[in-house]
């Protein structure tokens, strides 16, 4: 999938299980209610990398991926910031 063709998704999603956040270099400290919400509930996505623009997508990448992938899996399975430890699966995607 191209940048355009992630974007033309991103544009179309109207998911409640669904959630994107900047992340261009650290882990937003908003990620954490994010998580939360999804674990009270089915789940969901987290897209880190992309910023919402009112209704509309922006892709902007993180600039060190497998630090912000290891850091939230460390944050979530420690056990510090969740009573449980929520079910994750991860992956790292290059749209570019």
């Amino acid at each position: 999938m191209n940048k355009e063709e992630l974007i033309d998704k991103l544009n179309d999603l109207e998911w409640e299980d669904f959630e994107v956040k900047e992340a261009k270099a650290e882990i937003p400290k908003s990620s954490w209610e994010t998580v939360s919400a999804f674990s009270n509930s089915v789940g969901g996505w987290l897209v880190f990398g992309v910023k919402e623009i009112g209704k509309r997508f922006e892709i902007q990448g993180v600039t060190n991926p497998e630090k912000i992938e290891q850091d939230f899996l460390a944050t979530l399975r420690n056990g510090q910031k969740f009573n449980a430890i929520p079910r994750v699966y991860e992956e790292i995607t290059n749209p570019f």
